[in-house]
């Protein structure tokens, strides 16, 4: 069993469209990030970083139960576990994985959460801020854009760097539009369309219907 703490963000969501994929069982543990509850003695003590996601695997491969923050690593454990959406050690393909999930983790979300924070929440408009982040944001979808141009995902076959990817890219929040990346566009309508990314974000709508990065527009 698998203990899954989190909420509904780009981060929570790529752990749960991962499980969805395996068919584990785990247990979803919501830990509500706009009240503070990642503040919580008891939640940094499984999450050294006090950010969602955070899992404990109670049934790990030796040893006891197995707690493990930050999204990148918790993907990487839980489809080495499996043997599944990440390929063998020493393969071209399982580097090519991970170079594209460090881009994720290094420049993806760092770049695009900033963005979304000085266009949705600043109080007045920053245009340094905001002509800064939104020309990083055209930059990275170009870099996704050319990528697909050439593999129907993004690393060849459908992996856990897709997974980490795809719950971050959203477009309205980020001020990009579609129609300028017709690659990306089709390689999320492919991975929308998959039943287990659907159940992801269903149990993230009961969780907190009202997230932002719920919106697959």
């Amino acid at each position: 069993m698998i203990d899954l703490y989190y909420w509904p963000t780009g981060n929570g969501l790529k752990v749960g469209m991962l499980l969805e994929e395996l068919g584990q069982e785990y247990r979803l543990l919501p830990i509500n990030i706009r009240t503070g509850e990642q503040k919580q003695d008891g939640f940094q003590a499984i999450s050294a970083n006090g950010r969602i996601p955070a899992i404990v695997d109670h049934a790990p491969t030796a040893g006891g139960p197995l707690s493990l923050f930050e999204s990148g690593a918790i993907l990487n454990y839980l489809a080495d576990k499996a043997g599944r959406f990440l390929p063998p050690q020493g393969t071209v393909a399982r580097q090519r994985v991970q170079e594209w999930l460090f881009w994720q983790v290094g420049h993806i979300t760092p770049y695009l959460s900033q963005l979304q924070v000085f266009r949705e929440k600043a109080p007045e408009p920053i245009p340094f801020a905001l002509d800064l982040l939104g020309a990083e944001a055209a930059r990275l979808y170009g870099v996704l854009e050319k990528r697909l141009g050439d593999v129907p995902f993004v690393a060849g076959e459908y992996s856990i760097a897709d997974m980490a990817i795809f719950p971050w890219i959203q477009p309205l929040r980020q001020g990009q539009n579609l129609t300028d990346f017709p690659n990306i566009h089709a390689w999320r309508e492919r991975i929308k369309a998959r039943p287990a990314v659907q159940r992801a974000y269903e149990k993230g709508r009961e969780v907190a219907a009202g997230e932002r990065s719920l919106a697959l527009q």
